[in-house]
Order: C-alpha cells, then sequence, then structure tokens
C-alpha cells in the first residue's frame, strides 16, 4: 500500500481539480443561485491571491495527511495499523475518521476564540461563489494541517484512502462555495449524503446561528448526527447576506487587511 507514496502515478487525482475548477466556473456562469448582487471588485483577486499563497505554503509544507499515513503504515503505528484493519474495513473508517476530524477541527474553528480569529478570514468575503473556497488565512493551514496529520498517525489511517478522500475534498471545496444553483429536487436528494453549495452557504451567513452550522466539508452525515445542520428554503438563501460584522468593511476585500485580520481582536457578531 504504501507503494503509492513514491508512485507519481498516484498522485494524477489532484491534476482533476484543475478541470473541475474550469467546470464549476462554467456552471457557475450557466446557472447562477445569485444575480445583482453587489461586491467590490477586489474580492476575487484578494481571494484567488489567498489560494495561491496558501499553493506556495503547502508545497513546502513537510506535513502531509497522505505522507504521514504512509510513515504510520511503515513503523506499525496508530490504531488500525495495530488492529490489522481488513482493507475495505480500514478504507471505510478512514474516510469516516478523516471526514469526522475535518469536522471537528472546523467547529473548533468556530468555538475556539484564538481559531477563529484566524477562520475569520474565509468568513469576511462578502459574496459566495468558487473563489471563496481558496480563500483561507495563511495560518489555518499551519494550524490544520499539522492537526489532521496527527490524526492521520493516531488513527493509522489507510494511505490510498486517505489520497482518494484528500483528492475528492479539494474540489468539494470549490464545489461547495460556488455560485451554482441545483435543480431543488437534485439538492434535496444530493444534501442526504453530500454538502451541496445551497447547505454549505447557510454556513456563510451573517446571522451566527447559522454561521455556527453545516461544518461538514464532504459529508451532511455528521451535522446531521450532532444537530448542527440547518436547512434554509430558496427564498430565505436569496434574501441572506453573506460574511460577518464587518461585512460593509473594505477591509474584507483588502488582502494586507485579511493577512493582519488575526492580530485585530474584534469579536463574533451576534447579526
Amino acid at each position: 500500500m504504501n507503494r503509492i507514496l513514491d508512485d507519481p502515478a498516484a498522485w494524477l487525482p489532484f491534476l482533476l481539480f484543475w478541470p473541475i475548477l474550469l467546470a464549476i466556473a462554467a456552471a457557475e456562469l450557466w446557472r447562477p443561485l445569485y444575480v445583482g448582487r453587489s461586491e467590490p471588485g477586489s474580492r476575487i483577486p484578494v481571494n484567488v491571491a489567498f489560494g495561491l499563497i496558501n499553493a506556495g505554503i503547502a508545497a513546502f509544507l513537510p506535513l502531509s495527511t497522505v505522507l504521514a499515513a504512509g510513515w504510520a503504515e511503515r513503523h506499525d503505528i496508530g490504531l488500525l495499523n495495530l488492529l490489522d484493519a481488513p482493507p475495505a474495513a480500514a478504507m471505510a473508517s478512514t474516510v469516516a475518521i478523516r471526514s469526522l476530524a475535518n469536522y471537528l477541527v472546523h467547529r473548533a474553528s468556530h468555538a475556539l476564540p484564538w481559531l477563529w480569529r484566524i477562520h475569520r478570514v474565509h468568513h469576511a468575503d462578502t459574496a459566495l461563489d468558487l473563489s471563496t473556497g481558496l480563500r483561507n488565512h495563511p495560518l489555518e493551514l499551519a494550524v490544520v494541517a499539522p492537526a489532521l496529520a496527527a490524526v492521520a498517525v493516531a488513527a493509522g489511517l489507510d494511505p490510498l484512502a486517505l489520497l482518494l478522500y484528500e483528492a475528492v475534498a479539494l474540489p468539494f471545496g470549490l464545489w461547495s462555495h460556488a455560485n451554482l444553483r441545483l435543480p431543488p429536487r437534485l439538492d434535496r436528494k444530493l444534501r442526504l449524503l453530500f454538502v451541496t453549495p445551497a447547505m454549505h452557504h447557510v454556513h456563510h451567513s451573517a446571522r451566527r446561528e447559522e454561521t455556527d452550522s453545516n461544518f461538514g466539508d464532504v459529508f451532511s452525515l455528521w451535522d446531521r448526527l450532532f444537530g448542527t445542520y440547518v436547512a434554509l428554503d430558496g427564498r430565505a438563501l436569496q434574501a441572506a447576506r453573506f460574511g460577518l460584522g464587518d461585512m460593509h468593511d473594505p477591509r474584507a476585500a483588502s488582502l494586507g487587511a485579511q493577512l493582519l485580520s488575526p492580530l485585530r481582536g474584534e469579536g463574533r457578531s451576534e447579526a
């Protein structure tokens, strides 16, 4: 199994990120969920800049969930490795544990003030489209990557299953933020298992009770199980405003101001 870490072909799924990005961008133009909303002209360039900064950091960051899982497998460390779980059970457990870990880290990012100072940069965006999926403060990568790598080692996650999950979760980050209108019936069916744009957009509402909901990245299961699932009908979603307390502050569309945002001590908005 650990041979996948040395096989360049194993990383080909991540190349799908680019055609998927283009496909979602085309879908946004074809079936936009929101039309005519005003937004700062610098919003998308700032979001893309965050994406490029994080991609550059990730290229040199020595922490990777897949590499961590491969290391644990080679050294027979971690729960699943110690149990010598059958391949199918190990893969299913890996997907469940990895998705639950992301849910818990995301929820902690809203609950812990020092983490919220970092994560709120993502929520400061005043509109939603696939570029919002790129908008994360570099410090968030420095916090989340080690946490998820530690989970991969402690749980002994299966490297192949983890690789496939990461390859899916990456474009899902674009999909869930996309300004994309799905047919209501299709949306209802998909969100029984998966996060859809309309479901995740509730998470970006300026209302705190809605911001603190729908934490899942790929699956809707954990939000349903732990009582953090919130649904809005089409009319309510159209009327929702996005961002936080400073949603009308020009700093939300300023790269420099957002990079320095964790140093500011503003609290949570109750809007």
